[in-house]
């Protein structure tokens, strides 16, 4: 405690109201799920299967709020120093590269531990229902949720160091941590059982998840987990023991003096580069949309215009890289199912690429929207927009529009997948159209939820942050409820929470394991709809206020 940098790191965390309410928040839901499953006579649970069955929905809770909770201090912890010109102080004061690294460390991670703690009355009350394992369930657990803290604690700081905007640095950190803890498991499904050096160093690579060491903590089933079952838990402590210990190493490197005497490239000219380069150069300039700036047409809105051009993230060539991966993986995981390389049928692949296509609408969708209205209040580009001859609705549609276009283009990336299975499975194209009307009101719902907070917060950082949290609750947090079907929540009440969640009419019409009866269309469609609508009342009518005249 003698750190400075760690004294005012908790005093300005303790003091946040949102602090408080993530707390409280974490001890209500977890007390919840315990109290639901509570036996209603006095007698312990011989069997343990009343422990067992609330274990797991109480477990993935506790891991998706740490996801959710942990990497927003530290992703945003270095860049507001910079930002405030307080970097510059604490670079050349005699405290050093260490101690400012471990006081930001601890901060976060010291209430991260608090949050944790709040769970451990619902863990209690778990343990003393029978049937779970102080030593074998309990203390692993949280050795792995604290470990998760560790890691992405390390994560957010080593991106923030690079970063020269919060909800830059919020969106690098996000999607490393998706790509973390989902992305990584992605080789070992598809090679799984294989016995080359490949399939070995797929496995070695799945540690860095946590899936796989809560998989096997909870006793849940899932067969393309089955070759880290054994080591999952001990493996993804020494991963993530390895990967923060490297990505602490490096942020203490970069933290001297010369991070701030960052000097700008002059680049070369095309000349002074290798033969190859050159013809790269050239066929690249076919699709590189900065090779000439025509005039806007006057059927073309200018506000869509002038978003594409300006922001640095969603541009066309980074679009047209995200769209081609996305082919070749929907085409990969296609060839995957017809080919047998695994024992899975069309339905499990194609519940895999809706999966990956969610993941995206998640990553994507809060870091174009999240500044639509609240980036251009922070910086004041909305005082320029006010007095230009355009009416509030064209501001509106344009700014949209610049993000509809990017959703629409990622999610059209993946019909070659479906197009291939339609073609091998004739039968599932009514399901496929399903599932493609289940996403494009996903993607539709992402942004408008997203514009919406950003017209209501004036901070673009502090935007993203709530959208990452609203979005991730309304898609995986029910999810976490169909989890706990019949343990403690019935159907009914599971496909009434689904309800809210159109993605999952996307997994049930593929029938997902676990979701086959589950009767989610067309309900679950109009009640995103009418999501929609109110946030879009929401948007509008905070737009046309903040044209007004002061």
């Amino acid at each position: 405690m003698d750190n400075p940098v760690l004294r005012r790191e908790l005093l300005d965390r303790l003091r946040s109201g949102k602090t408080l309410a993530s707390l409280i928040a974490v001890a209500i839901v977890t007390s919840g799920i315990v109290l639901l499953r509570w036996p209603a006579s006095a007698t312990v649970d011989l069997v343990s299967r009343g422990s067992a069955e609330v274990f797991q929905p109480l477990a993935w809770g506790i891991a998706a709020a740490i996801v959710m909770l942990v990497p927003a201090f530290p992703a945003t912890s270095i860049v507001r120093e910079r930002q405030r010109g307080t970097l510059a102080l604490l670079l050349h004061s005699p405290i050093g590269p260490f101690s400012i690294w471990i006081g930001k460390f601890l901060g976060n991670i010291v209430l991260m531990g608090v949050l944790i703690a709040a769970s451990i009355p619902a863990m209690a009350a778990c343990y003393s229902m029978g049937g779970t394992s102080l030593t074998q369930h309990i203390v692993p657990l949280y050795l792995i949720f604290m470990m998760m803290a560790i890691m992405y604690t390390s994560v957010g700081l080593l991106i923030s160091s690079y970063q020269t905007s919060p909800d830059a640095s919020l969106r690098w950190t996000y999607g490393a941590i998706i790509g973390l803890a989902a992305l990584s498991l992605a080789p070992n499904v598809v090679l799984t059982g294989k016995g080359s050096m490949m399939a070995t160093v797929a496995e070695y690579l799945s540690y860095l998840s946590p899936v796989p060491a809560i998989y096997q903590l909870t006793g849940s089933n899932d067969i393309s987990l089955q070759s880290v079952r054994s080591t999952a838990t001990s493996g993804f402590l020494m991963a993530a023991a390895l990967v923060s210990l490297g990505m602490a190493c490096v942020t203490l490197y970069r933290l001297q003096p010369k991070l701030l005497d960052v000097s700008k490239s002059a680049g070369k000219v095309t000349e002074q580069r290798s033969t190859g380069a050159q013809w790269l150069r050239r066929l690249t300039f076919l699709v590189d949309p900065d090779r000439r700036k025509s005039g806007i047409p006057p059927l073309v809105n200018p506000v869509m215009v002038k978003e594409f051009r300006t922001r640095k993230f969603g541009r066309l060539h980074w679009l047209l890289r995200l769209i081609a991966v996305c082919a070749v993986i929907s085409l990969g995981l296609t060839y995957v199912a017809s080919s047998g390389t695994v024992s899975w049928g069309v339905e499990r692949i194609a519940a895999v690429m809706v999966l990956l296509q969610l993941s995206l609408l998640l990553l994507l969708g809060p870091s174009l929207a999240s500044g639509l209205i609240a980036g251009e209040v922070e910086s004041g580009g909305w005082q320029l927009l006010r007095v230009t001859p355009m009416s509030p609705r064209k501001i509106l549609v344009g700014k949209l529009m610049s993000v509809v276009w990017t959703m629409l283009l990622v999610l059209m990336a993946t019909l070659p997948g479906y197009v291939v299975m339609v073609y091998i499975q004739p039968a599932l194209e009514t399901q496929v159209l399903r599932v493609l009307i289940s996403l494009g009101i996903s993607a539709l719902m992402v942004v408008l939820v997203t514009a919406a907070i950003s017209s209501v917060v004036n901070k673009t950082a502090v935007a993203t942050a709530t959208s990452y949290g609203v979005l991730f609750a309304l898609f995986a947090g029910t999810l976490l409820v169909w989890l706990a079907r019949g343990k403690p929540f019935g159907k009914q009440f599971v496909e009434s929470v689904l309800m809210f969640n159109p993605a999952a009419v996307a997994l049930a019409e593929m029938r997902v394991p676990g979701m086959e009866d589950l009767n989610l269309t067309p309900f679950a469609w109009y009640i995103a709809l009418i999501i929609c609508g109110v946030s879009a009342i929401v948007l509008s009518m905070r737009v046309w206020r903040l044209t007004c005249p002061d």
